[in-house]
C-alpha cells in the first residue's frame, strides 16, 4: 500500500470497529481494509497508480462473490437449469445490489475519495459503493480465507438472493419499465434522453432522464449510457407504478 495513503489513514486514526461489527468480520490486517476503501481518484491525487487503490481487490471480490452466490442459488434451487441460475446470479451480484449492501454497511462514510469525486457525490454513487463492496469481500478473503468470505457474503446478500428468486428485483429494469407501459389502460411512450456527458475516457459519466410521454419519471448517472439508463429505469419503475396504478386510464 502506498506510504502516503497509509500515513493519511494513520493521521485520521480511523476506527473500523463499528463497520466490522456490521460486516460480521474483524480484520487481523487492517491495511487490507484501508486499501478496500481507497478510491482510485484519491490515489491519483497523491501521485500513485491504479494498483494502489481498491481496483485490484475488486477483481478478486467479484470472482468470490460470483462463486458464493452461485452456490447459494444452486442449493436453493435443486431443479433449476443453468440459464435460470445464471440470470438469478446476475441479478444478485449486480452493481445496484452491491451498492445497496454497501449503504446498509455505511461504507460511503469510510471512503477515501479525490476532491472531484467527493464534490460530485461519490460517497453515494452506485458504482463507487459497489466497487468498494467487492473490494471489502476480497479483503476478507485474503485476511481470513474463503470460508470467512462466504460467511460475510451470506450475511450481507442472502436477503438480496431471496428477493431475486422471489421475483422482487429485476436485472433489466429498462425492459420491465417498457412492459409496464404496455400493461396500463393507455400505453405510454417511454423515452430515455442523455442530457449530459463529462469526465475523462476512463471515468466517463452520463446523465440520463426517462419520460413517459412528456412526464419526467426519473434521472440517474452512470459510467456508460446503458448503466445510466438501467439506474434511471429502476427508479422509474417505482414511480410509474405510483403514477399509473393497474387499470388507470390516464395518458
Amino acid at each position: 500500500m502506498h506510504s502516503a495513503v497509509r500515513f493519511i489513514r494513520w493521521i485520521m486514526n480511523t476506527d473500523f470497529s463499528e463497520f466490522e461489527e456490521k460486516l460480521g468480520y474483524v480484520f487481523k490486517d487492517k491495511s487490507l481494509l484501508e486499501t478496500a476503501f481507497t478510491h482510485t481518484t484519491y490515489v491519483f491525487e497523491q501521485g500513485g497508480g491504479h494498483w494502489e487503490s481498491n481496483q485490484r481487490l475488486e477483481f478478486i471480490g467479484d470472482a468470490v462473490g460470483d462463486l458464493v452466490v452461485g452456490r447459494m442459488l444452486y442449493e436453493m434451487n435443486p431443479t433449476a437449469d443453468e440459464g435460470y441460475l445464471s440470470k438469478m446470479r446476475s441479478i444478485s451480484v449486480c452493481e445496484r445490489s452491491f451498492a445497496e449492501a454497501a449503504r446498509k454497511l455505511d461504507m460511503g462514510s469510510y471512503l477515501l475519495l479525490g476532491k472531484g469525486e467527493e464534490q460530485t457525490g461519490g460517497r453515494d454513487k452506485d458504482s463507487t459503493l459497489a466497487d468498494c463492496f467487492e473490494a471489502v469481500i476480497a479483503a476478507v478473503y485474503f485476511d481470513g480465507g474463503f470460508e470467512k468470505a462466504r460467511e460475510v457474503i451470506t450475511r450481507n446478500l442472502s436477503e438480496t438472493v431471496r428477493k431475486a428468486v422471489d421475483g422482487e428485483i429485476f436485472l433489466d429494469y429498462k425492459s420491465r419499465l417498457l412492459e409496464l407501459a404496455q400493461m396500463r389502460g393507455n400505453s405510454h411512450a417511454i423515452r430515455f434522453e442523455t442530457v449530459a456527458e463529462r469526465g475523462p475516457a476512463h471515468m466517463r459519466e452520463f446523465d440520463v432522464v426517462v419520460y413517459a410521454d412528456d412526464i419526467k419519471l426519473a434521472a440517474a448517472t452512470g459510467h456508460s449510457k446503458k448503466d445510466a439508463e438501467q439506474k434511471c429505469a429502476a427508479e422509474a419503475v417505482r414511480i410509474y407504478r405510483e403514477k399509473f396504478p393497474e387499470g388507470s386510464q390516464e395518458s
